[in-house]
């Protein structure tokens, strides 16, 4: 479907290709598209926004997401560590159940409204983050810089303050009560 290599200002409905190399796309609209089990290889994608797409089970290779903005997105089974930096990125409303974050720099990234099940942040600088009304369930956070991230709203999370910088970062209560659980103490 895409005919040639570089896109600018264009808006992409009901687009379904499953393998997509070397196209960059900039200041893009992708509405409905379904982008699931797609190749990106080498793709950029700068000021773009996917507004109910699904990505779900997409490989991305060499891909850079700069200023992208997913809102109503299916995003499943995604492994956002092959792509280059830079990596900006704000998921608005999405499901990004069962992603793998290793090693990204995701300062300051947006998380609202999202379902973030069963997926792994592993050595990422989240400082500044914010994870703003989502479901953290099942996720796990391993070696990650979270200075000053904001779990305030977030619900379902288990961070181990032994493996994860958590200095200055802000969460509320009753959802902070997760911390004692990994404490070696008996509640009654």
């Amino acid at each position: 479907m895409f005919k040639t290599n570089d896109y600018w200002e264009e808006e992409f409905t009901a687009y379904s290709d499953k393998y997509l190399d070397s196209i960059y796309f900039d200041n893009c609209t992708f509405i409905k598209c379904d982008f699931k089990k797609t190749t990106f290889d080498n793709c950029k994608f700068t000021e773009c926004i996917f507004i109910n797409c699904d990505l779900s089970l997409s490989i991305l290779k060499s891909c850079t997401f700069n200023d992208v903005i997913f809102e109503d997105s299916k995003l499943l089974g995604i492994s956002w560590s092959n792509c280059v930096e830079p990596f900006d990125v704000k998921f608005d409303s999405c499901n990004i159940s069962q992603n793998s974050f290793h090693l990204l720099d995701l300062r300051r990234m947006k998380f609202i409204n999202s379902l973030i099940s069963d997926t792994g942040f592993e050595e990422c600088n989240l400082e500044n983050a914010l994870f703003d009304n989502c479901n953290l369930e099942q996720t796990v956070f391993v070696s990650n810089n979270m200075k000053k991230a904001n779990f305030e709203t977030a619900k379902n999370y288990l961070i181990d303050p032994k493996y994860n910088d958590i200095s200055k970062a802000q969460f509320s209560l009753p959802e902070a009560l997760s911390f004692l659980s990994l404490l070696p103490i008996k509640l009654k």
